[in-house]
């Protein structure tokens, strides 16, 4: 019997394990996919920025496949290029230790299967936009483009199209208006952003998007402000307090909803 239940628990934990290691995987694309675009390449050939190989960035050597597998390549490496000894920026592990917890979470969320997977993959490009918002201040239309078609599935796997539409519209609006009231507090790439994170969310849904949005935007701007120590002159881009808030939305958006409804009622 003991036999048996150490079993089960291994297989457990092979699973929970290979899922990890499978959104590790994938927070290596994006993460190299977001850098790519920072450094210019898709400019050139947008085919060969998102399939060549991985050079070392000050060397520019090819690395090798061993040192790719997501976060012990870089334990394998001590952190540094194994040709020149230049530092590899520790966010490369860091954001591959991101993506494998948040696969976890959709697939604990969801089960294993393609919702839970489109899902873990909308918010991976989320994720791609916003570090690209924070290098370079800009929203690329094409992930956009990328972020909408992939919202297709659930879209029409949720059948109630008016409610996306009505989430669309909030979004958009809500964004206009605040750009309208305060002038240069968001940029065209924002309120696109916004737009297509309502359209997959739907009505109640990109509230809350817009609510964990706002609060955590408000805490980090006043703390950006403080260590700044010149007030709220320095912009500070929106796009990941947008996907923290689509993230929220989508693990636990139901829940939060019901409270609200629990409270008012």
């Amino acid at each position: 019997m003991e036999l048996i239940i150490l079993s089960a628990f291994n297989i457990i934990y092979i699973k929970w394990a290979l899922i990890f290691f499978l959104g590790a995987i994938c927070g290596s694309f994006f993460y190299t996919l977001a850098l790519r675009y920072i450094d210019g390449s898709f400019r050139d050939n947008i085919i060969k920025a998102l399939f060549s190989t991985s050079r070392c960035q000050a060397c520019k050597k090819r690395i090798l496949p061993l040192y790719l597998i997501p976060i012990l390549g870089y334990l394998f490496l001590k952190g540094k290029c194994k040709y020149c000894g230049n530092r590899i920026s520790l966010f490369y592990p860091t954001f591959e230790i991101v993506y494998g917890l948040l696969l976890i979470l959709f697939v604990s969320e969801f089960q294993f299967n393609s919702y839970s997977i489109i899902l873990f993959l909308i918010s991976g490009i989320a994720i791609s936009i916003s570090i690209i918002d924070v290098y370079i201040y800009k929203i690329p239309n094409s992930l956009i483009a990328v972020f909408i078609t992939a919202s297709i599935y659930p879209i029409i796997l949720n059948n109630n199209i008016k409610d996306n539409l009505f989430g669309f519209i909030l979004m958009l609006s809500f964004f206009i208006l605040a750009l309208l009231l305060f002038p240069g507090s968001f940029g065209g790439g924002d309120i696109k952003f916004a737009s297509a994170i309502g359209l997959l969310l739907g009505l109640e849904l990109s509230i809350v998007t817009i609510e964990a949005a706002l609060v955590s935007g408000s805490v980090i701007g006043v703390i950006y402000a403080i260590k700044k120590r010149d007030g709220l002159k320095h912009k500070i881009p929106f796009a990941p307090f947008l996907t923290l808030g689509i993230i929220t939305a989508l693990l636990f958006g139901r829940d939060i909803v019901l409270i609200y409804y629990n409270i008012v009622y």
